[in-house]
């Protein structure tokens, strides 16, 4: 019943919450990435019902205008992208970290930004003792060689979510990824159809 549930919302365009994962008892980390508009009111009901200590947004905020190609939808970037930090700085969030897309652009995303952390190349944070590393771009990743567990990415499936030598990859592309603080589980929840569509530039570009 419960995969039934979770393939009939993302099939009319919504995130299922499942019973357990609205009735943990401890703080979480919410990781997403690539996130379009249309995206925006499941965000909304995420960060009400799952109460994330954390959240972690890897970049390309407003993913269905393609700022990097289209530089005169900078004025909707801006005022979508604008709910969108709104949204989750209006939160209980303790801490937003936002690693900048190269569909972003940070000096908008800066001048929003009032209680984030904004990481524009690749930065190893600490989270109550878990080192994570957050970057938008998997090669930067790949790079890196420092000696950290959690690597939070997005941008593309060129690195999947697994586990290699004790490290564990999360790409927030593929799911919607939610890390437990204390027990260190880890739920991924799918992205609606629609998501995608937009995100592969079949919804309504820069509208």
């Amino acid at each position: 019943m419960k995969n039934f549930k979770a393939s009939f919302c993302r099939y009319i365009g919504t995130v299922y919450i499942p019973k357990h994962l609205r009735e943990l008892d401890e703080d979480i980390i919410l990781h997403v990435s690539d996130t379009t508009t249309n995206f925006f009111p499941d965000m909304k009901k995420l960060l009400k019902v799952l109460k994330p200590k954390y959240i972690v947004h890897t970049g390309d905020l407003v993913d269905n205008i393609k700022l990097q190609f289209v530089k005169a939808s900078a004025a909707r970037y801006e005022m979508r992208v604008r709910t969108l930090i709104e949204m989750m700085e209006g939160s209980s969030a303790k801490e937003i970290y936002i690693s900048v897309g190269n569909h972003d652009s940070y000096p908008i995303i800066k001048k929003i930004a009032k209680r984030s952390t904004i990481i524009k190349d690749i930065n190893c944070i600490d989270i109550e003792g878990m080192d994570i590393v957050i970057s938008h771009f998997p090669k930067k990743i790949i790079d890196y060689e420092g000696d950290c567990r959690y690597f939070l990415f997005g941008h593309s499936l060129d690195l999947h979510t697994q586990k290699i030598d004790e490290k564990i990859y999360l790409n927030g592309i593929s799911s919607i990824n939610i890390i437990t603080l204390k027990s260190k589980k880890i739920y991924k929840l799918p992205y609606p159809y629609v998501v995608d569509d937009w995100r592969q530039r079949r919804g309504k570009l820069g509208l």
